[in-house]
């Protein structure tokens, strides 16, 4: 089980074990059972109170039905739950009957259909953000949940009532209240939804269905949790929901796809375009060409295409890649498809005669024999994992649309496939939303967006964090530009970084008219067809997401216990700050807590000044010591604080709480296919300043079996640190902890990454000491038996242990060359890198001070000075702090000589719009680089 420490406010609600109380069979991931326990329910004519937690109370009542609604439905599994201590009072003279738990008090007039004087919740503890809440309130504060996809929507409110009338392909957009609210309350409303039949009712597939709709006249469900929202989010899913489901590994890496006519060459050509620009990927995912070209939909491949299909998902898997393909099911299944005969039998039809077989959701005939028959085959010969591209209706298929939908039921089935049929491999699908309950599968997939626009770009990290309320924080959106603005697709790509899902995308906009020319409409999907700069900025942008691998893949099983996301709402954490509210649909605040409480992200989603091309960006920053990872500034944040800085095209704002320790995966140059499903080997864990001592942890397992579950099948890799009381040493140990998995590494090597941090006197590993070395030996790598060296650039010192059994604790103590503060480097690496890049963005205008005198070139001093700290650290430590002591006086100077440029750029500028015609002032060429260089360097005062 995940400790307390991992996430603190377990320790408030106790983290309870793995499976629900129950024991019912299901196909779901966990058993559960819909029934509560008889001790937790008060009967009263016709309404009956179900006390599930101590802030969570059922309330339901039936008009003509024999009986209370006791059946599962997709929004609530599991109704036995540990029932807590209350009391109830009917005694009253009044006819009231009062139910009375630690949190809550219940008071219903006895014999009276639910109204606002007959039914009412009031708080019993303090703090508490409400007093009473009466049957019928309105819930203005609710924080909101997710709808089905943003197919065809611009920016859109995801308010339920405004957004009620809209439809999307002749379905409604299932939209959900969150399950949080600033008014300290939510009531959710399980009226409308289908009881589901009891897994044992079908043997033959020991599987739940659709049964009828719910018999009570009102099915109510009172979350009073103030504005403890993540436990609102930890009950609803660790008790009454189900968990978020833990996908496969390899969906916290790169996902690639394109709506585009490969064949067996083209797969491979496009791996080979990743790999030999040290580009991560990890799934490659065909859209709906790789099949027979009879409809949108079809389930046989296109053997003009891909002759042997074996044979590419075999070199796929063996470059460690996993495959996915896309599903239209609507067509039904044609007699031309590879398996219709065997399906036609299997459903009692002559295949001579029968014709297409039309797509059903409510025939559990035709669902199980699409999956195990006609997928089975397609599973056989290498697809991992279904994209469900559906767009077609909600009542398509038999279904009766609202909560009975299309969308829900074939994410249900498709998720759960593998636990049905007794496999052990994990489920996953790439879909979009059908409601409620929907988190236990998932990816999601939010289809296409209506224009490539900065509005819509600004729209997805709040769609996204909103969908946290509903426990769907894993939301994939396409991530692609228009041709003509590559800055966006550029800040696209880095929001995809730090979303739940990174996977690029064109739908179609890239080719046929687009492929002589660039108009407005079409789009750009592979990441390297830009010039530099967007180019380097979007390896960044790929680098920067693999590399947190372990940070994200542990923000996976976080999900999994406590039901919050990897996209956190800053109200999550700061509940009473009126700041953490600010990011709207219309914000381009865009900021949220990233897989931990540790790393605050802001993308930035509107474009650059076009007379510097730096992006203004403000966030609001908790108080507290944060790290700037672009300034390198470490911040003393006392109250509250919007920080605005001037950003490049190749930054991304992202602040690391002062003093964390933040683990990440090691990419090395040439072997960035498939690293999502390898074990962390070596394992970097990263210790920024603003703190004297901290820890964290990162989960292992083997990355695609449900062997967690079953077996306990993990491991905790736990790393800890404490720096000395006078700043001179620092000393790191980490250690393993759980039953383990056999793929789990017997031995491995670890790197430390002391960020702002002097350079080292002594470095011991379990006692041996470890040698300086100059340069690491192979492009990026460890060192080979281990050493440190000093990152002069990034102002990192770094250690690499040698290889060492993981049965055993690694004990590191690191001796500086003498004891320092937190703040003596702060803002230093960001000095060196502007000074860097202003000095190139200068060369290009043949305008740096001093490259042609042999006066000035302050500017091109200190943009060297990062490789000269990397070799004094080693070689003359006296020099090392001489470097630093003069860096700010020379950067200074630098400033002010670029200032004093002579620039000759106006003329230049309106040749340069001339070659450019189609690319935004700030791209290209087409920019003041004086003006953008003086601001990188101005950026190191503010």
């Amino acid at each position: 089980m995940v400790r307390a420490a991992l996430v603190p406010f377990c320790a408030l609600i106790g983290l309870m074990a793995i499976a629900f109380i129950a024991t019912v069979h299901t196909t779901e991931l966990l058993p559960y059972n819909p029934v509560a326990n008889s001790r937790a329910t008060i009967v009263v004519g016709n309404a009956r109170f179900t006390v599930l937690t101590e802030r969570i109370i059922r309330m339901e009542y039936r008009t003509t039905a024999p009986k209370f609604e006791d059946r599962a439905t997709m929004a609530f599994l599991n109704r036995d739950t540990p029932v807590p201590n209350f009391k109830v009072d009917n005694t009253s003279t009044r006819g009231i009957i009062h139910i009375t738990t630690e949190a809550l008090r219940l008071s219903y007039m006895l014999g009276k259909p639910f109204g606002p004087d007959s039914l009412t919740v009031a708080s019993l503890y303090n703090p508490s953000q409400f007093k009473t809440w009466h049957y019928g309130d309105l819930n203005p504060g609710n924080l909101l949940g997710t709808i089905r996809s943003l197919d065809q929507l611009d920016v859109i409110s995801l308010n339920c009532t405004e957004n009620k009338n809209v439809d999307v392909h002749g379905e409604q957009l299932h939209c959900e209240w969150g399950l949080i609210s600033r008014d300290g309350w939510v009531v959710v409303n399980d009226t409308d939804n289908w009881g589901l039949t009891a897994a044992d009712v079908k043997p033959d597939n020991n599987a739940e269905w659709w049964d009828s709709p719910n018999t009570d006249a009102e099915d109510l469900y009172f979350f009073g949790h103030g504005h403890d929202y993540r436990r609102a989010l930890s009950e609803y899913t660790r008790l009454l929901s189900g968990r978020i489901s833990m996908v496969p590994r390899y969906a916290s890496g790169i996902m690639w796809s394109r709506w585009f006519n490969v064949d067996n060459y083209d797969v491979k050509g496009v791996v080979e375009d990743y790999r030999s620009r040290d580009l991560p990927l990890d799934v490659y995912i065909l859209d709906m060409d790789w099949h027979t070209k009879q409809g949108w939909g079809g389930y046989t491949f296109d053997e003009r295409l891909f002759p042997v299909p074996a044979a590419t998902t075999d070199w796929l898997h063996n470059q460690g890649l996993s495959v996915s393909v896309n599903l239209h099911d609507d067509d039904g299944v044609r007699p031309n498809e590879a398996m219709y005969e065997q399906l036609a039998k299997y459903m009692g039809l002559n295949p001579k005669t029968a014709g297409t077989i039309p797509f059903s959701i409510v025939n559990s005939t035709y669902v199980y024999g699409l999956e195990d028959i006609v997928l089975g085959d397609l599973e056989k010969q290498g697809v991992d994992f279904w994209w469900i591209d559906w767009q077609q209706g909600g009542t398509q298929g038999g279904a009766k649309g609202g909560k009975q939908n299309p969308t829900i039921w074939l994410n249900h089935i498709r998720g759960t496939d593998h636990v049905r049929r007794g496999q052990t491999e994990r489920g996953i699908v790439l879909a979009r939303w059908g409601g409620l309950g929907n988190h236990r599968y998932q990816v999601g997939f939010s289809g296409d967006v209506n224009t490539l626009s900065w509005a819509n770009l600004a729209f997805q990290p709040y769609f996204s964090l909103t969908a946290t309320n509903v426990a769907y924080g894993f939301w994939s959106h396409d991530l692609v530009g228009p041709s003509n603005d590559l800055e966006l697709y550029t800040r696209w790509l880095q929001w995809g970084a730090y979303s739940g899902v990174f996977r690029t995308h064109d739908r179609g906009m890239s080719a046929g008219g687009c492929a002589n020319a660039n108009p407005p409409n079409c789009a750009i999907v592979e990441v390297w067809k830009v010039p530099d700069p967007y180019w380097t900025a979007n390896r960044m942008a790929l680098q920067a997401r693999e590399s947190l691998l372990p940070l994200i893949y542990t923000g996976h099983r976080i999900a999994f216990e406590t039901g919050l996301s990897l996209i956190r709402p800053m109200y999550y954490a700061y509940p009473d700050i009126d700041d953490a509210y600010e990011v709207t649909a219309s914000s381009t605040l865009s900021q949220f807590m990233f897989a931990s409480e540790d790393v605050l992200a802001a993308p930035i989603v509107r474009p650059a000044n076009s007379s510097d091309s730096m992006a203004t960006k403000t966030v609001w920053i908790p108080p507290g010591a944060w790290f700037d990872t672009n300034s390198g500034k470490l911040l003393d944040i006392v109250g509250n604080v919007r920080h605005t800085s001037l950003y490049d095209l190749r930054e991304v704002p992202v602040f690391i709480r002062g003093g964390a320790v933040i683990a990440q995966s090691l990419l090395v140059p040439g072997n960035t296919i498939g690293v999502a499903m390898r074990q962390y080997e070596p394992l970097v864990f990263s210790i920024y300043p603003g703190g004297n001592h901290s820890h964290t942890h990162v989960y292992e397992d083997d990355g695609h079996t449900t062997a967690y579950i079953t077996s306990d099948a993990y491991k905790w890799t736990n790393a800890t640190y404490a720096r000395s009381a006078d700043g001179s040493s620092i000393s790191v140990t980490i250690s393993s902890e759980g039953k383990g998995f056999p793929e789990f590494p017997k031995s491995r090597a670890y790197r430390i990454r002391l960020v702002n941090a002097l350079p080292a006197s002594q470095v011991t590993v379990n006692g041996a000491s470890v040698k300086y070395v100059r340069f690491t030996g192979n492009s990026g790598g460890l060192t080979s038996g281990g050493g440190w060296h000093y990152d002069g650039p990034e102002v990192t010192l770094v250690v690499d242990t040698p290889v060492i059994s993981t049965s055993a604790s690694v004990d590191i103590k690191i001796t500086f060359i003498r004891p320092f503060a937190d703040t003596l480097l702060s803002g230093l690496r960001g000095g060196i890198v502007h000074a860097s890049w202003a000095k190139a963005l200068l060369d290009d205008a043949w305008e740096t001070p001093g490259a042609n005198s042999v006066a000035g070139g302050n500017v091109s001093v200190a943009a060297s000075m990062g490789d000269e700290l990397g070799y004094y650290a080693g070689a003359d430590t006296k020099k090392f702090m001489e470097v630093v002591a003069s860096f700010k006086q020379i950067y200074e100077w630098g400033y002010y000589e670029v200032q004093a440029v002579p620039h000759k750029l106006a003329s230049e500028q309106e040749e340069e719009k001339d070659k450019a015609t189609e690319q935004a002032p700030a791209v290209d060429g087409a920019y003041n680089r004086w003006a953008h260089a003086l601001a990188l360097l101005q950026g190191y005062f503010v």
